[in-house]
Parts: C-alpha cells; structure tokens; sequence
C-alpha cells in the first residue's frame, strides 16, 4: 500500500494529481482497481466503455486530465 501512496504522492510533486491525502486515497484506488478486475473477469459479456479504466484510475488517484 505504501508503495501505491508512494506512487501517489510522485504524480502530486509533478503537478499530474491533486491528492490531499495519499493514504485514503491510494486505498480507494487499490479497491477501485481490485472491484474493476474482479467485474471485468466475471462479467466478460458486458459491454464496458473502452475507456473504463482510465476513468477509474483518472477520479480516484485524483488526476489533473481525468
């Protein structure tokens, strides 16, 4: 999880992310991530956007261009 909130906290320093709180959010991340796997492995026949995961990964880690 550090290594996430690490991550996080990169994108911050070089003005691509807004976090205030790097902990929560790279857990909201990592269960956004875990939920979108899991989705995308059992509901194979549904039709997901193409660009589902940006989407995810843009809102939770709280990115500039999401």
């Amino acid at each position: 999880m550090q290594c996430l909130a690490d991550a996080l906290g990169e994108c911050v320093a070089a003005g691509e992310a807004t976090s205030t709180d790097l902990f929560s959010d790279a857990i909201a991340l990592w269960l956004g991530l875990h939920g979108l796997a899991h989705q995308r492995a059992v509901t194979r026949a549904f039709p997901w956007p193409k660009d589902i995961a940006e989407r995810i990964i843009g809102a939770l880690a709280h990115l500039n261009d999401a």
